[in-house]
């Protein structure tokens, strides 16, 4: 097999803050303090404007605007204002819906399928009197001018996964995912639930839990929030304080929030704060839902652009490329200047879906062509480069990646995120050559069949996540040296993407082998990872559950 090197992209760390302080008590032990933003006051929100302030969103139409809503969603009342951050009115926006809920709670903007939305949750309920009569309205959002314009706006009506009523003050919007969250508003543990948004919905729809907040004993009454538009931060606050959470690499947005997060030290209580938007992802603004003129504050996280030369080239960066069918793209030190990606051939070619680039760089994208601009001033250009994929072909017999055949043919290889944390696509510690790095990812084109069994490489088994077409399938498992099954059920070819899942230690991919019979028979796929024996005996896949062996199509061997 010819061998296909893997090249591990190098990257300078700029230390944080040493965060010496501790915060409030979240989970039964203190936060750290983040004392990397400052607070200035930037503005003054004025009541004749617009009254009782509960959220705010930055305009990613239009850059520099912030847009903003009140308590009063009735009759005229019924609008949204664009604003200057020193609180000047630019643009009234009046909203119809099919539905006439009030007690709007809070407002977002996001980007889907490739168009800049608003969103606005029409999720308060301090009476508890409206149990599943919750709604999202959307629509696209218009580019700011001046004047007063009409919207329809499409809604997406959701009840909780109990059938309870909840008051929420708190809508955020994932890019990255195309994911919303929502925080219950409780004198107690507050939690946070999902849902994915769509355009094509119809009837309720039912959130998602994804994990409680805190032990709520001082943490509670969750009042607004907001998602950096990268994906990389998510902040959520209360009256009192500002917590807030960093993603690491391609995780969801959802496993993010279930560590424990940091507290921002600047944050001052702002009586009835109910607001906060992030302009990018270093900035953000926050303000109060008060019936009087109040202040509006600007928060601004530092980097130290001041570092030597070296450093500040290496800023620009680009971190992460998620192409739209889910795939994150690949550049390599021998090709420092291309962005790879692939995709199944027969299928559209993906289109960028969200990037990630180093602090203070922007990206501007025109045709295959990205020009990436570093804080520093100095620009450098990228070349996207997307190819067609076709699956391999179907065979049941075992292929190993031992440099006897073409390995290209069958992985490609993705974006790795820490040059301390390597997963490396090697049968054998020395071989460094096809080394990446961090949470990374191999994709692998393969046709229609029902079990994929994979093995370990390296010199552990490894931990990772399963994911078919970019959707993941099932929860985190170790890879085993033996073989580890992955029911698949696929009539057609796809895309397998076999994910890291530890920030420590080496693994890989040894050898794969594809089963057209199916999983053994009255085995779920969750009992296969979780509660089931798997190994490989004579080139055969077989499956111990409570003592007794089956083969790969569900008979019982002894």
């Amino acid at each position: 097999m010819k061998a296909r090197a893997f090249f591990l992209i190098r990257a300078i760390v700029i230390s944080g803050a040493v965060w010496a302080a501790t915060g409030i008590n979240y989970d039964g032990a203190a936060l750290e303090l983040n004392n990397d933003f400052t607070r200035t006051e930037c503005g003054t929100q004025k009541k004749k404007t617009m009254k009782e302030i509960s959220g705010l969103a930055c305009s990613r139409q239009t850059p520099g605007y912030i847009w903003e809503h009140g308590d009063e969603n009735t009759g005229d009342e019924r609008r949204i204002l664009a604003i200057k951050p020193d609180g000047t009115q630019q643009m009234e926006v009046k909203i119809t819906t099919s539905s006439t809920r009030d007690d709007w709670e809070d407002i977002a903007t996001g980007v889907y399928d490739g168009k800049n939305y608003i969103f606005i949750g029409a999720i308060g309920d301090n009476d508890l009197a409206f149990k599943d009569q919750y709604y999202i309205y959307y629509f696209e959002e218009p580019a700011i001018t001046s004047g007063s314009i009409s919207v329809n706006a499409g809604e997406i009506q959701f009840g909780y996964p109990d059938g309870k009523a909840y008051n929420t003050e708190t809508l955020m919007y994932d890019n990255i995912d195309q994911m919303f969250y929502i925080a219950t508003k409780v004198d107690g543990v507050c939690s946070l639930y999902s849902l994915p948004f769509k355009t094509s919905y119809s009837g309720k729809q039912t959130l998602t839990k994804v994990c409680d907040l805190g032990n709520g004993s001082v943490f509670n009454l969750c009042t607004g929030g907001d998602i950096t538009p990268d994906g990389n931060w998510m902040a959520i606050k209360n009256g009192q304080y500002i917590l807030l959470w960093e993603r690491q690499g391609i995780e969801s947005l959802s496993e993010t929030v279930k560590r424990r997060p940091t507290q921002i030290a600047a944050y001052k209580e702002e009586k009835q704060g109910e607001s906060l938007a992030w302009d990018d992802s270093t900035t953000f603004y926050t303000t109060s839902d008060q019936k009087k003129d109040v202040p509006i504050y600007k928060y601004t996280r530092s980097v130290d652009y001041s570092i030597a030369d070296t450093i500040k080239n290496s800023i620009k960066k680009i971190n992460e490329v998620i192409l739209s069918n889910n795939y994150s793209a690949y550049i390599s030190e021998k090709e420092p200047n291309i962005i790879r990606g692939w995709y199944l051939a027969g299928q559209d070619e993906p289109s960028v879906k969200s990037y990630k680039v180093s602090e203070g760089a922007t990206w501007q994208q025109n045709g295959n062509t990205v020009t990436l601009t570093g804080a520093d001033g100095d620009s450098v250009q990228y070349t996207m480069d997307v190819q067609p994929v076709s699956p391999v072909a179907y065979t049941d017999e075992e292929v190993v990646f031992d440099g006897s055949a073409d390995e290209a043919e069958w992985l490609k290889s993705a974006y790795g995120w820490d040059n301390t944390k390597k997963w490396k696509f090697s049968k054998t510690d020395s071989d460094y050559s096809r080394e990446i790095a961090g949470k990374t990812h191999v994709e692998l084109f393969l046709p229609a069949c029902d079990t994929v069994i994979l093995k370990a490489g390296g010199s552990t088994e490894r931990n990772v996540y399963f994911y078919v077409n970019g959707v993941q399938v099932g929860e985190k498992v170790t890879l085993g040296k033996a073989g580890t099954a992955v029911a698949v059920n696929q009539t057609e070819p796809f895309m397998l993407s076999v994910v890291s899942a530890q920030t420590s230690g080496d693994g890989g991919i040894a050898a794969i082998r594809m089963v057209a019979g199916g999983i053994a028979q009255g085995i779920t796929q969750t009992e296969i990872k979780h509660d089931v024996i798997k190994c490989i005996y004579h080139g055969q896949l077989l499956i111990i559950r409570n003592g007794t062996t089956y083969n790969a199509q569900g008979a019982q061997i002894r």
